[in-house]
Formats: C-alpha cells, sequence, structure tokens
C-alpha cells in the first residue's frame, strides 16, 4: 500500500497565503511524509493563527479548490476565490517538489451547496424531511459527480485519494445551529438517519424491500420518539422489530462499497476511507469496505491514551489489520496539552501496532505546536 506514515491535514488557502513553497518547507522540516491537501470542502469559519491581519476566514458555501476539467455533475462550486487560478495545481507542485506524498483530502456528499440546489439529490428522512447538507450515495448522480471528483483528482499525481464523507450521512450532523430538545437516544438517531429518497426506494425494491411499509413502521417509531420524549436506546432491539430493516442495511451498505470502488478507479491511487459516525447510520463498517478500500482511517482526538488504544484496538479488529489504519491526531488543546502529552498519544498508537498518523490541522495551530508534532515523531 503506498501511503505515507505522516501526514498533515492542510488547507489549500494556507498554503496560498503563506507561499506554498514555504509553508511545505516548513512541513517537512516537522518530519512529516505527505500533505492531506483539502480538494472539496464544506462552508467553515476559521481561525487562523498564522496570519498577520485579519485571522477570522469565513466560506459560507462549500467548493472545491483545483480547476476541473469541465464543467463538473451537479454544478459544484470551484471556488471563486481561486479568480482563475488552480490552488489546488500550485500547492501540489510544491508538496511533490520538497518529496512528499500528496494525498487528496475530499469530503465528498457533506455539502450544504449541492444539497441545496438539487434537494432531489439529498437524503430524504422516514418523517419526510429532506437533508440540507447530505448528499444520497444511491443517487446516479451524485455518484457522478462523486466519481468526476475522483477522475479530476488523478490528474495531480495524488498517492493517496483520502475520502470522508463518502457514505451517508449521521442523524444530526447538519449545516444550520441545531435546536433539539428531544434525546432521540442512539437507536432513534439510527432511525432518523436512514434515507428513503427515490433512488434508495429503488434499490430496496430491487432487493424485494417493502419501502413503503418500513417507511412507515420507522415513522411511526420516530414520532412514538418525539411525542413522549423517550428515546430509543437499542438499536438491536430495532433491527429485530422491524421487518425488513436488516435488508435495508445490507443494502445501503453495499451502496456505499460499491461507490467506494468506482471512486478508486477514478482515482487511480491508493483509497483511504476516513470512518466518521455511526457505522449503522452511514453504512460504512469497515468489515463491509475491506474488499473496495485501502486503507482506514479513525480520529483520536483524545488525552486519554488508553481510550486511544481502546479506539485504536477495536478500528483494526473492524479493519481487519492494524497495517491499513492510519490514526488522526490532534496537536493541540483540549486533546494535546504539550509535546509530552502528544508524545504519549503518538505511543500508544505504535504500540498498538499502527504506524501511520495524520494531525489536524496545520492552519488552525499555532507555529509552535508543529514542534510538538517534531517532538512526538522523534524528528
Amino acid at each position: 500500500m503506498n501511503a505515507p506514515e505522516s501526514t498533515i491535514w492542510t488547507y489549500p488557502w494556507d498554503l496560498i497565503d503563506e507561499g506554498p513553497a514555504t509553508a511545505v518547507a516548513r512541513i517537512q522540516d516537522v518530519g512529516l511524509k505527505g500533505v492531506s491537501l483539502a480538494s472539496a470542502y464544506h462552508s467553515f469559519e476559521m481561525l487562523r493563527p498564522h496570519q498577520p491581519g485579519e485571522v477570522l476566514l469565513r466560506a459560507p458555501r462549500g467548493a472545491v479548490y483545483f480547476r476541473p476539467e469541465r464543467k463538473l455533475p451537479l454544478d459544484a462550486l470551484v471556488s471563486p476565490w481561486m479568480d482563475g487560478r488552480d490552488w489546488w495545481a500550485e500547492c501540489a507542485e510544491a508538496i511533490t517538489d520538497a518529496g512528499l506524498d500528496l494525498v487528496a483530502w475530499t469530503v465528498f456528499l457533506h455539502s450544504t451547496e449541492v444539497a441545496l440546489n438539487h434537494p432531489d439529490c439529498a437524503q430524504t428522512h422516514a418523517t419526510g424531511d429532506v437533508s440540507t447538507s447530505q448528499l444520497c450515495p444511491a443517487n446516479p448522480r451524485v455518484r457522478d459527480y462523486a466519481v468526476a471528483i475522483a477522475k479530476n483528482l488523478s490528474r495531480y499525481g495524488i498517492t493517496v485519494m483520502e475520502c470522508e464523507s463518502l457514505g451517508y450521512g449521521p442523524a444530526g450532523h447538519r449545516h444550520y445551529h441545531p435546536k433539539v430538545g428531544v434525546d432521540l437516544g442512539a437507536g432513534g438517531q439510527f432511525l432518523h438517519s436512514l434515507c428513503f429518497c427515490e433512488a434508495c426506494g429503488s434499490r430496496a425494491g430491487d432487493a424485494g424491500i417493502d419501502i413503503d411499509a418500513l417507511r412507515a413502521d420507522v415513522n411511526d417509531r420516530l414520532r412514538g420518539i418525539l411525542s413522549t420524549g423517550v428515546g430509543a436506546a437499542d438499536c438491536e432491539l430495532i433491527l429485530s422489530e422491524l421487518r425488513g430493516l436488516d435488508r435495508l442495511i445490507e443494502m445501503r451498505q453495499e451502496v456505499v462499497a460499491s461507490l467506494v470502488a468506482e471512486v478508486k478507479e477514478a482515482s487511480a491511487a491508493t483509497l483511504s476511507f476516513i470512518g466518521m459516525g455511526d457505522p449503522l447510520s452511514t453504512g460504512a463498517p469497515f468489515e463491509a469496505l475491506t474488499d473496495v478500500a485501502d486503507a482506514f482511517e479513525i480520529l483520536a482526538y483524545s488525552s486519554d491514551v488508553e481510550a486511544i488504544k481502546s479506539r485504536v484496538g477495536e478500528a483494526a479488529k473492524q479493519a481487519g489489520d492494524a497495517s491499513r489504519l492510519t490514526i488522526g491526531l490532534q496537536a493541540y488543546p483540549p486533546a494535546a496539552h504539550s509535546a509530552e502529552e502528544l508524545a504519549s498519544e503518538v505511543e500508544a498508537v505504535r504500540f498498538c501496532g499502527v504506524e501511520r498518523l495524520s494531525f489536524y490541522n496545520y492552519g488552525i495551530m499555532p507555529f509552535a505546536n508543529l514542534a510538538w508534532i517534531r517532538q512526538a515523531l522523534g524528528a
């Protein structure tokens, strides 16, 4: 598997503002072997400690930060910040010229910009609500969109296609500030994450699932939770009680696995899948992806080394082998309060047999914290 042993998640605007060669040299000096460069990203507001002037940067719309060969499906926004330039090409050149691996960190299906413009491509809950931020991986147009992004990125000489949100979106992960006064419980959150859009309905029908009856049952369960305020804690009990739900879970996992395979083929690179959220809700347990993904990533943002060991050990079982894992760490509080604390976290990861690490995030941490990474890596 061709993947760097250490990398840092990085935004192209940070490299552009600091000068790509200058910023990359700073990253290389830390001892890191690669740069995970954001290619498609959601909206954000960011505090930038490196900047001498204004330090708040806001992107109200999700966008791609490369110059596509042709217009992307679903009218995906090419960042107007680039003003005709190709930031990704400029950053990629600096990264590869320095001898570092270029990792295409890509947020695929979590896009408020695309979901609002194309609600027919967004996930639809059993209650009839349409997501404003999550595209459905079963939708053919969404799949074309994801493949087009990967194919475009293959032109830049990437080493790794790093996939974030390449599956169903978990309930609760939204664009707007949430206002929630009901504890749905783990089971309720799972039910609320299920998609009943037209594309999912068509696939369910092909799988012999009575999707209308199942949707009605899921809706009834959710309405009961909303009316009583008593959440459903047991996902396994729900799976045993709702007819067809187990087959829907299998269908969703096939949807995600086949999309991952298509993205991998289009990217012509090692594919690393970032696991976020409850696997039952995302349709993306590592066990269902071991034949299509080359590597897996989890985030272990914690100062508790025993918790890190437990999390990494469980992920290794799910991935089939610790050698297939990359572990994400934060080099700043509250996950790490010192270089020594970060070093102990790195040691905990390596204790579990994992050698690949990624650190979050170059542009939002002070320069001083880069020295913590150097010390933790033993560079």
